[in-house]
């Protein structure tokens, strides 16, 4: 067992710990979009209690969906541009998909306006609390992502 970020790791559970933070894969991203999506529709159930958010429950699951989906959808390229010799690549993609992101987000909103015609502006306390979790983990994985040994061929 070789700690990651210490000179001596004695305990395997905090091994364990510090290496599913500081690495990533497959298994551990999708066990930890998961993870975050569980965590934050629970958060979203005792929000929607309140009458003033209830309305827009339909709305929060969709965006909740929209954003997992893009972030698996991220996950794939990203992945292959960490890996690829041209260190750019990587730099090119979490741009790419940071413009992305923020462009769906607003185009969600309008399109939510444009057909449901909200009374009030309360819908986008949810949405953007979803956009943050979303954009934090994904500046997470991408940071992980950016730590991968690069292919010399």
């Amino acid at each position: 067992m070789r700690p990651c970020c210490f000179q001596k790791v004695h305990n395997p559970f905090l091994y364990l710990i510090i290496d599913s933070f500081t690495k990533m894969n497959h298994r551990r991203f999708f066990s930890q979009l998961l993870l975050v999506t569980i965590l934050t529709a629970v958060i979203l159930y005792f929000l929607h209690i309140f009458q003033p958010f209830a309305a827009y429950a339909t709305m929060s699951a969709a965006s909740l969906v929209f954003f997992a989906v893009l972030a698996v959808v991220m996950y794939f390229p990203s992945v292959k541009a960490a890996q690829s010799a041209d260190r750019n690549a990587f730099t090119r993609a979490i741009m790419g998909f940071s413009f992305l992101r923020m462009f769906l987000a607003v185009a969600f909103v309008v399109a939510f306006v444009r057909l449901y015609h909200p009374t009030d502006k309360l819908f986008t306390i949810p949405f953007f609390f979803i956009f943050f979790v979303f954009t934090g983990f994904d500046v997470v994985f991408m940071s992980k992502l950016g730590r991968v040994k690069v292919n010399k061929s």
